[in-house]
């Protein structure tokens, strides 16, 4: 046959993409056609490509301060199901508007990270749990305060299974503080977690959702660990003058 050589699949005959048959696909797309046709001219499988094609939806929301006035401020992190953040986020714009484009359909935390310019208050959750379709929008608002909170703060999430320091510290790392910082373990996973050693002793079982606060009142390093997830998850905390 003209223009390449054949192919067997199954019963049916089909003819070997070669340059020529791409071109005329493409050509049918640029035109107002269907990406079929060239997967169809590639010889591949077109419901395994449509599927795919299919398994994304988009990511946005807002933020507004307790008024329900936009905030420029802040950026919005994408965490993985477990609370493992990755260093994906979308900054918030002029318009208090923050989008992600299109995500890999699935579950995910989502995280506002404002510095000291805007916090999420209690009782507002941070991170939000979604949960993101194929083919539909998920919008996720955050309502947030002005300002820092009193005094200096750093936060470490106890995911399934490693404590991580945010926004952006390395997995069962080590995560440095001045003295007198509130270090505050947040559980972000979806399992039974604690906070053991170090000079606060042991935080005790902390449930999903819940947290453990420690006011740094010494200098020194402080290795600590999960009691129920000793192997896995164990990190440092070292407090400077």
């Amino acid at each position: 046959m003209p223009g390449g050589e054949l192919i067997n699949v199954g019963s049916v005959v089909k003819p070997a993409m070669n340059r020529r048959r791409f071109i005329a696909g493409l050509s049918a797309v640029v035109g107002g056609g269907s990406m079929l046709s060239i997967i169809q001219a590639c010889g591949g499988d077109v419901t395994r490509a449509v599927t795919a094609l299919k398994l994304t939806g988009t990511l946005r929301g807002t933020v507004v301060d307790m008024d329900g006035h936009p905030q420029s401020v802040g950026r919005v992190y994408l965490l993985a199901k477990n609370g493992l953040n990755s260093g994906v986020f979308a900054d918030v714009d002029a318009g208090g508007r923050y989008d992600f484009g299109p995500v890999a359909a699935g579950e995910y935390l989502v995280r506002f990270w404002g510095d000291n310019l805007g916090t999420v208050p209690e009782p507002f959750p941070n991170p939000v749990r979604v949960s993101v379709m194929a083919d539909e929008t998920t919008t996720v608002p955050f309502q947030i305060t002005i300002g820092s909170r009193d005094g200096l703060y750093h936060d470490i999430f106890a995911g399934d299974f490693f404590f991580q320091g945010q926004p952006s510290g390395e997995p069962n790392g080590t995560v440095v503080a001045k003295l007198g910082t509130v270090i505050c373990w947040y559980n972000v996973g979806e399992v039974v977690h604690s906070v053991t050693g170090g000079p606060w002793g042991d935080s005790g079982p902390i449930g999903l959702d819940g947290n453990f606060n420690w006011a740094s009142d010494r200098v020194g390093t402080f290795p600590y660990r999960c009691r129920y997830h000793g192997t896995q998850m164990i990190a440092t905390v070292q407090i400077i003058p």
